[in-house]
């Protein structure tokens, strides 16, 4: 072999090796809390990247990724609340009449067996434009692009929009997930290769208009690090640059739903140290009120959520020891941790302890008026105040689908209405806590309702959303080994 040739070799083996550090590197300060990044003021990384339209040097009939928030509610096979379609609208009307070939993907639900196709449909007759859903598109098994997907973009006109199946079917997407130290390796040098896979056959541009996809998923965590443009959608931009830098400085969280691993989001919210007030109910309350049971030398059972594996909220031992910590925390920052006092069980009755062989499916009277009077008391302390307080509310407090499970929200969603009246700045999460609004109030009752309650939780902690670090990374290029 002719010695150049053999140089050439060895060099693109080295700028690949050296290419996949850089990758690997900077995908590990997304995958963890890196001090240096997460400290960054939200400002910083917000004016580091752009927004679809100062996208100017792409040219009609180039290839662009739009990661959406396609997790919408479905009944009867039928998308239910067309919020994220709306938020979503702007945008990839934009890359239309760019005349670029606009691949819109993300996930619906954790079961990888779910489809968008119901999304899809919904969306083009919003949109009035013909959206193609594209099955199969990844190759997993060889880690890149299924050849025909590839080739119908290529061969596709200017201005064609297509929807990928659920990003959930394929393993990789939630690789990360439950990666450690000993396993991220191998995940980051899959995602590297399906990543360059995407550079180097379909597109290096990734816009981002999924404001809830606050996971660490390899569509809108490391994708972006393996494109040369990466960019917000106009409803991101808007929600993140006006409404998130407020919301992050609440000093009142209220929240509650069915999983349990929001206990993650309210520990990392007390370590900001900007909390006054916390209110938690439901699902989320059960390891807390254990926890601050045990401390005292007692015990409180939460019923079916602690003896049966199959129940949908069986809350494991570890969530009660985290559960503890945040208690101790709490007490150490004076934060008001206000819990129910009494629930509705599965069979009506009112109770103020969950029998073994139960479950609560709701707070009960004594409980909505012991958060309504703490609510009033911080609306009096807001009055002394030269700056409004800031409330975020997330979830709802009962099973509200079920009639005899809906007082505990329908009573709280007045006092919204009374906290904003106060000056108080009120925001509502998306998903159940928004169609709480809607249901027993107003829109107009709040300062704002977001469509993604769980990344605002998520923002509310002491590190940065893990797309918006990744886009930050590739834009800066804090990512290179220089840095």
């Amino acid at each position: 072999m002719h010695v150049s040739v053999l140089y050439n070799i060895i060099n693109s083996h080295m700028k690949m090796i050296k290419d996949f550090n850089t990758f690997r590197k900077a995908l590990y300060r997304v995958f963890v809390r890196d001090p240096e990044l997460d400290n960054l003021p939200l400002q910083t990384i917000l004016n580091t990247i752009p927004r679809v339209d100062e996208l100017t040097d792409i040219i009609a009939g180039t290839p662009v990724l739009l990661r959406a928030d396609l997790d919408m509610p479905l009944k009867d096979g039928k998308v239910a609340d067309i919020s994220r379609i709306e938020a979503s609208s702007a945008t990839i009307k934009y890359c239309q009449q760019k005349g670029w070939k606009t691949i819109i993907f993300g996930h619906i639900g954790r079961d990888k067996n779910n489809t968008v196709a119901p999304v899809c449909e919904t969306m083009s007759n919003h949109l009035r434009i013909p959206i193609q859903l594209i099955e199969d598109w990844l190759d997993e098994k060889n880690d890149r692009l299924q050849n025909s997907f590839v080739d119908i973009v290529k061969n596709a006109n200017s201005g064609s929009i297509f929807m990928l199946q659920n990003t959930r079917k394929y393993a990789v997407e939630q690789a990360l997930w439950e990666a450690n130290e000993d396993s991220f390796s191998a995940i980051s040098r899959r995602m590297y290769a399906i990543g360059m896979d995407i550079q180097q056959r379909l597109t290096t541009v990734e816009i981002n208009e999924a404001i809830a996809a606050s996971n660490i998923d390899f569509s809108s965590s490391a994708i972006p690090l393996l494109m040369s443009k990466v960019a917000m959608g106009f409803d991101i931009a808007k929600e993140m640059k006006d409404n998130f830098p407020k919301v992050k400085n609440a000093n009142l969280v209220v929240f509650s739903g069915l999983k349990p691993d929001k206990l993650d989001d309210l520990e990392g919210i007390l370590d900001r140290g900007k909390l006054l007030m916390i209110i938690a109910a439901g699902s989320l309350a059960m390891p807390i009120l254990k926890a601050r049971a045990q401390i005292s030398g007692t015990d409180f059972s939460m019923g079916l959520a602690e003896t049966d594996f199959s129940y949908k909220v069986f809350i494991q031992p570890k969530r009660v020891e985290q559960a503890r910590r945040i208690v101790q925390k709490c007490e150490i920052l004076g934060v008001d941790l206000v819990l129910p006092v009494d629930f509705i069980l599965d069979n009506g009755q009112i109770s103020k302890v969950i029998p073994p062989g139960q479950a609560q499916m709701d707070i009960g009277p004594e409980s909505s008026a012991l958060i309504a009077k703490k609510v009033r008391a911080y609306i009096e302390r807001n009055k002394t105040k030269s700056d409004p307080y800031i409330l975020f509310f997330n979830g709802v407090f009962g099973m509200v689908e079920d009639s005899r499970f809906q007082e505990g929200t329908r009573s709280f969603i007045p006092l919204l209405r009374e906290m904003t009246q106060a000056g108080i700045l009120t925001y509502v999460g998306g998903g159940e806590g928004m169609l709480a609004l809607l249901k027993y109030g107003s829109i107009n009752d709040v300062t704002h309702a977001f469509t993604c309650g769980g990344t605002v939780l998520k923002s509310l902690r002491n590190r940065h959303i893990a797309y918006l670090k990744a886009m930050y990374l590739q834009m800066s290029k804090e990512g290179d080994d220089e840095h």
